[in-house]
């Protein structure tokens, strides 16, 4: 083979091997995205109601929904009864029930904690505060009720004495809050972050504080609402 054909082969192999190299790479990237595309968005990245968030039961049953309003929403179940009224007064949300009698108040802090008063806010009834890269939920005493945090795929909570409550799953576009054992108690498709959900474990609480932590910590006021 003469000195040209020996440079004409190189060049051939080199061109070979790039473009097998190449397809490689796009067939290595391509689960990747499409892995990425599938995956339920970021806690950071879900921010506010996209639209009527309705929770279902494990067998698909409506239980109860939240729905977007002007300056807040409103909770009702699955015959679409008003349950509740959460409406902005400034920094504080008001939950009321559908007599608009205030039933407690979520009042933010400037160290980023949430105090849940009484209606006629006198009293502060619960205290949701960070620890870490969590959060734990006390009662007006002090003593600590739950405690949740971030974990893969969700968050974790358990109660005051460290036993499971249950935890968090973000999976395939769906929001689910499991029991202790795994057992799906509510779900939801509408991007919610995992941490506001944890708050409907806190059953000591009653369903429209639940529901108005969730809603606090999904789509905080803005600062226009807590201008004076």
């Amino acid at each position: 083979m003469t000195g040209m054909g020996r440079w004409f082969l190189c060049c051939s192999l080199v061109a070979l091997t790039g473009a097998a190299a190449c397809t490689r790479q796009g067939e290595a990237e391509a689960p990747r995205e499409a892995a990425a595309q599938a995956s339920p968005v970021a806690a950071s990245d879900a921010v506010g109601l996209q639209g009527t968030v309705k929770f279902k039961e494990d067998g698909g049953r409506e239980r109860f929904s939240l729905k977007p309003r002007d300056n807040g929403a409103k909770l009702v179940d699955a015959d679409d009864r008003e349950i509740a009224r959460l409406k902005w007064k400034g920094a504080a949300l008001k939950v009321s029930g559908p007599d608009d009698v205030a039933l407690g108040y979520v009042v933010g802090s400037a160290g980023g904690a949430l105090t849940v008063r009484d209606g006629e806010q006198q009293q502060v009834l619960y205290t949701l505060a960070r620890q870490g890269a969590g959060w734990r939920l006390n009662d007006m005493k002090g003593q600590l009720l739950y405690s949740m945090w971030p974990e893969e795929e969700g968050a974790r909570i358990q109660d005051g004495t460290g036993a499971d409550v249950g935890r968090v799953k973000l999976r395939e576009g769906k929001v689910s809050l499991r029991d202790a054992e795994g057992r799906t108690q509510l779900s939801t498709r509408s991007l919610l972050d995992a941490e506001a959900v944890a708050c409907l474990a806190f059953e000591a609480m009653d369903l429209p504080l639940r529901v108005a932590l969730l809603f606090h910590l999904q789509a905080p006021p803005s600062m226009e609402r807590s201008a004076p």
